[in-house]
């Protein structure tokens, strides 16, 4: 990111500031105009996963976690992790490692942990590959697509209680940009088999 100044609570604060951080270090070696990005969100169907990986070459990315790193009990200040998964496609199974014209595990796996690891956002934090897997467990996918994952971290990420102090009655009040109204799903109980 170019500016160190954090987006707004309601919008994330730190934590869009890190996962856009991660998106902006991709970019450069990942452009928009040869990789779609996608979100991904945790426990996402088995049907939504297979949508994604139908067209590649595609890297998706999600939120995981942000775990308190401080015993200090002024600010929060911790890790967090956003996986990165890389999305591959091949005519055929045996280039899915090396590639072809179409990139392979192997060439994403590595241009993406040159962009990101020990790189830094600008305001948030410090980023670190923890790893990087292409052990797949998912048959829901062809034997022709692979899904590599990244475990990515931006270190030490956290906000000022005072910053965010100052935006809490905007969350709520006449001005507030959110809407409370309830949002209902169809679910299902499991009772109607």
């Amino acid at each position: 990111m170019t500016s160190s100044v954090l987006p707004l609570l309601r919008d994330g604060g730190p934590l869009l500031a890190a996962f856009e951080g991660v998106r902006a270090l991709l970019e450069p070696v990942f452009p928009t105009s040869l990789f779609r990005y996608e979100h991904v969100q945790p426990r996402m169907s088995a049907a939504r996963w297979a949508e994604i990986a139908r067209v590649a070459p595609t890297i998706g990315m999600s939120l995981a976690d942000w775990n308190s790193n401080t015993l200090s009990g002024t600010d929060y200040r911790g890790d967090v992790s956003i996986p990165v998964f890389l999305v591959v496609r091949q005519d055929k199974p045996e280039f899915l490692l090396k590639g072809t014209k179409n990139p392979g595990v192997m060439g994403m796996m590595a241009a993406a942990i040159f962009a990101l690891d020990s790189q830094r956002i600008e305001g948030v934090g410090q980023v670190s590959v923890k790893r990087a897997s292409n052990l797949e467990a998912a048959n829901w996918i062809d034997d022709r697509t692979a899904i590599a994952t990244l475990n990515v971290v931006v270190k030490n990420v956290g906000y000022s209680k005072e910053l965010a102090r100052a935006q809490l009655a905007d969350l709520s009040g006449v001005d507030g940009t959110w809407d409370f109204a309830p949002v209902t799903t169809a679910q299902s109980s499991g009772a109607e088999k």
